[in-house]
């Protein structure tokens, strides 16, 4: 009898055992639910995938916060890193000129990369400052917010097809950020509509999908690239421009503004607003949870006063 009670009871603990690891794995605590891990190049296409992901995935960023994409040079320690990730997401419109070396990597090793200058119509400019006739492409292409759309519904396929569990998920957080961007599309087509000047006066040539969305014209301080300061005789010629078009204010920007911009600005007598090319935020703006929607709605408040008012 003792025998018989012995066994049952060892029959009854070992089937506890397989009921509580049944219940671990229903709870998610293995494998199976692993979250994609996602490297985002840049501020912009950090955002995208943020809004997309939201807490479905583990997210990264490669150029850090508070730094200008421009001139950074990715490491060493970070390439290795992006090996583990699932999918990379950059612009290779040519911002991150470290970006197309990675991405091949990547692929090498059957990982997932986006490449969002493929789902949006890519500008020409012409950088012809100071005599340096270089043309390409501009690669600020969130600044037209059907853009970021664009890149923001192949992110949340690609997601959808890389973790179907949470397919709806994904499919409902684009939707929200579409809804979004439409928002704000429409917001600055009405605020804009009656603008009684179109030429923008701006820091470096960044505005181009801005300008090209919107009507405006810009007329840059700088080239391509951000830090390049003009020659005297083309800070000549800009401060005729300001004469000849009557304008009133030029634009700075937040991480990075030549100093001939102030100098500008004091012998043309133009009052200063800021214009912010969203490339990266600072610390503070990250921190205290600004994000693109607010940065391009503070955008349009200045543009409207330059502009409108």
């Amino acid at each position: 009898m003792k025998k018989t009670i012995i066994l049952i009871l060892m029959t009854l603990l070992l089937m506890s055992g397989c009921s509580d690891k049944k219940t671990s794995s229903d709870n998610g605590n293995d494998n199976t639910d692993k979250k994609i891990k996602v490297s985002a190049s840049t501020y912009p296409m950090y955002y995208i995938a943020k809004e997309i992901g939201k807490d479905n995935i583990d997210l990264n960023i490669v150029v850090p916060i508070g730094v200008d994409p421009h001139e950074y040079e990715i490491s060493l320690k970070q390439t290795k890193e992006l090996e583990d990730t699932d999918l990379f997401l950059y612009n290779g419109s040519g911002l991150e000129h470290w970006g197309e070396k990675v991405s091949e990597t990547m692929k090498s090793k059957g990982k997932k990369v986006i490449d969002a200058s493929d789902y949006v119509k890519l500008l020409d400019i012409e950088d012809n400052h100071d005599g340096d006739n270089h043309s390409g492409k501009d690669p600020h292409i969130w600044l037209d917010p059907t853009n970021v759309d664009k890149i923001a519904k192949q992110l949340s396929e690609e997601l959808k097809n890389m973790d179907k569990k949470n397919s709806d998920i994904y499919e409902k957080n684009y939707l929200e950020l579409s809804a979004k961007l439409k928002n704000l599309d429409d917001k600055y087509k009405e605020e804009l509509k009656d603008k009684k000047q179109n030429t923008i006066l701006v820091s470096h040539k960044a505005f181009a999908y801005l300008a090209n969305r919107y009507g405006l014209e810009q007329i840059a301080v700088t080239g391509i690239s951000p830090d390049s300061e003009p020659s005297p005789k083309s800070i000549s010629k800009l401060i005729d421009i300001v004469k000849e078009k009557n304008l009133e204010y030029i634009f700075f920007e937040v991480l990075s503004s030549p100093k001939s911009v102030e100098m500008i600005a004091e012998e043309a007598n133009l009052k200063v607003l800021t214009l912010n090319p969203i490339g990266g935020i600072t610390k503070d703006e990250f921190e205290s949870g600004v994000d693109y929607i607010y940065i391009m709605e503070e955008n349009l408040k200045n543009l409207k006063k330059a502009l409108v008012d």
